[in-house]
This record gives C-alpha cells, structure tokens and sequence, in this order.
C-alpha cells in the first residue's frame, strides 16, 4: 500500500493526456534584449500564481491545481488542491527549511525542498529550481545552457541540473514578460519525470489583483 505521503503529494498533479498541446505561435517584433530581462525579472521577488501542475513517472500520474506565493528570496507558501475533493496539502519554505501539512494532519519538515519531495515520493520534484524557471529564469545556484530560443529572443528550452526545462508560453503582465506555460522532464537515472505547469494568472508586488495579462 501507497504512504499517504505519497498519495497526498502525487494527487497534486494532472497529467495531461489525449491530443498533443500544439506549440503557441509566437508574434515578430522587437527582440527581448536577455541579459536585460534577467535582470529586470531577477528583481520580481513579491509574485503570486495559480494554474494547474502535472506530474507523470514510468508508474504513476496525479494532478491538482494550485496557488503560489512568493513573499521573498526564501519565504513561500504553496497550496495544492486535489481534485474531486481529495485533499488539500500546505508547503511552507522558509529560510530554516520547509513544512509540509496534508488535510488529514500529517506533516513533515526538511531543510531542502527537493530533498523532502524525493523522500516522500522516491522520484525527484524541482521546487527549489521551479521559484526561478516560473518566471523564465535560470536558477542561479548551478550551470545552466539555453539550447532553443524563441522569435522574441526568449529562452524556449533551458537544460539545467539534468532537467529539460521548455517555455511554450509568455504573457505579458504589468509590463514583464513572464511564462504562462511550462513542461520540464528528467529522462535517464532511476526515474523519468515529466512535470506540466500551466498558469493561469501572474500577479505581481501590490497589483496583485490588477495585472493585466496578455498572451505573446
């Protein structure tokens, strides 16, 4: 029998199956000048999004949907809802580490994210580098490669820490170009993952609630 750990954590995701997702056509135009963006979007450290998350392992697929808050570099609250009311799991990162709480009560604690989400599903999750890939950045901690850019100068496929990290869509919100769609795999090793984020709404610093979006 499955930990509830386990099954708490993997109802969090939807894989998405059926007819393949075609790439968003991507609009001509001024190019995005990248060592620019990245500065500008490193200094996004106050955001909030909601969507929908994936995951799908040789075995297993689960889903959810999802709100994030980044209150600062080290300090966010993340909620999952499984689906059909099966549960909702709090993650708390903090700079001492992250809590984790699940509806039925369990909790557990780590001071590494990643770490925590190996131990209770035995495949890998990438929290820790998802706070800098959501907004269309490298995270900073390790080497990186951008292998595919888009018609707008962006990063269409970063390679990073063994993950494929692919931008299938930007939208534009409060004057920042900002992933609106993400899919992230890990092939070879003990485990192949494959991990899609949509989001839904990007919401930013105090206009958290009037950021106007739009596709690019």
């Amino acid at each position: 029998m499955k930990s509830l750990y386990s099954l708490s954590v993997l109802s969090f995701f939807l894989w998405l199956t059926g007819c393949a997702t075609p790439d968003v056509k991507e609009q001509t135009g001024v190019l995005v000048n990248w060592q620019q963006q990245q500065q500008k979007i490193s200094q996004l450290r106050h955001w909030a999004i909601n969507g929908r998350i994936s995951v799908q392992t040789e075995q297993e697929g689960g889903q959810a949907d999802y709100t994030w808050q980044q209150h600062n570099q080290t300090d966010y609250d993340i909620r999952l809802q499984a689906p059909m009311g099966a549960g909702t799991t709090l993650i708390s990162g903090r700079e001492k580490g992250v809590n984790l709480k699940t509806s039925s009560g369990e909790e557990l604690f780590d001071t590494n994210v990643d770490e925590l989400m190996l131990r209770l599903n035995g495949w890998p999750l990438p929290v820790s580098g998802l706070q800098y890939w959501v907004r269309g950045l490298p995270a900073p901690t390790s080497q990186h490669e951008v292998s595919q850019w888009n018609k707008k100068g962006l990063p269409r496929v970063i390679l990073q820490d063994g993950w494929r990290i692919e931008f299938r869509k930007y939208k534009t919100v409060a004057g920042n170009l900002l992933p609106g769609k993400l899919f992230i795999s890990r092939s070879g090793g003990d485990e192949e993952v494959d991990v899609r984020l949509i989001i839904r709404q990007w919401t930013l610093g105090s206009e958290l609630r009037s950021a106007r979006q739009t596709n690019v």
